[in-house]
């Protein structure tokens, strides 16, 4: 039922028209409200201290959210940019990207209602791609603008010290509700911090916040904390 609710676009635009109009301090303290009460409906699971290495998630059981639809890609005329704070402005293809060291990790998405997916995924590094751009020193926000017109950001700092990662393949797959060609890979971020789609990468000074952010989930996004 829980992950239904939470992977249900229609409802969840139906929902979104009312909250929207709220008044942001309201539409702030309703968020949190609202997210406590949907991570009360998902049962813990494992047993309490178990140290073992959690299973990956089913491939019929992966949950995904695309809220405004899946955009069409052609794989073959992508490209990725990297620019804004930076020395080195970047234009890179898919096979450009793919000629990168691979990262290949098993990774965990929480989604910030308490669905989670344990997926294997396939890409390559942020570091990487933001010492090829040269970063200013002033650059402190990243901005992952997406093909589908969404946009979220980090602080440079939580990117590297987390290795992050654009990710191509999603348990082997390049499969475009996941994300294809390029989803960012945010270890311990809420899911809506996982960009899909990426089409450029900003870099900025000064903190702005991102769609989901300026409405009232919470800015940093670490699991855990629904402030």
């Amino acid at each position: 039922m829980l992950t239904w609710l939470l992977t249900n676009r229609w409802l969840l635009r139906a929902i979104w028209l009312p909250w929207i109009l709220l008044p942001y301090p309201l539409r702030k303290r309703a968020t949190t409200a609202g997210l406590w009460a949907l991570r009360s409906l998902k049962r813990p699971s494992g047993k309490p201290g178990q140290n073992e290495q959690p299973a990956p998630t089913p491939a019929k059981k992966l949950f995904t959210l695309s809220f405004w639809g899946v955009p069409r890609i052609v794989p073959e005329k992508y490209i990725l940019t990297v620019d804004g704070r930076v020395d080195c402005p970047l234009s890179l293809s898919l096979d450009d990207l793919r000629d990168h060291p691979a990262v290949d990790r098993q990774v965990t998405l929480d989604c910030v209602g308490g669905l989670q997916n344990i997926i294997t995924a396939r890409g390559v590094s942020l570091a990487v791609l933001l010492e090829r751009a040269e970063a200013m020193p002033d650059a402190a926000t990243a901005i992952f603008h997406c093909a589908d017109g969404y946009f979220t950001t980090h602080p440079v700092k939580d990117l590297l010290e987390t290795e992050a990662y654009l990710a191509y393949a999603i348990n082997g797959q390049e499969t475009p509700a996941h994300g294809f060609p390029m989803r960012l890979v945010s270890p311990g971020k809420y899911g809506y911090k996982w960009a899909k789609w990426v089409v450029r990468i900003e870099l900025v000074s000064g903190s702005p916040m991102g769609y989901w952010e300026q409405r009232g989930l919470p800015d940093r996004a670490w699991v855990g904390d629904l402030r």
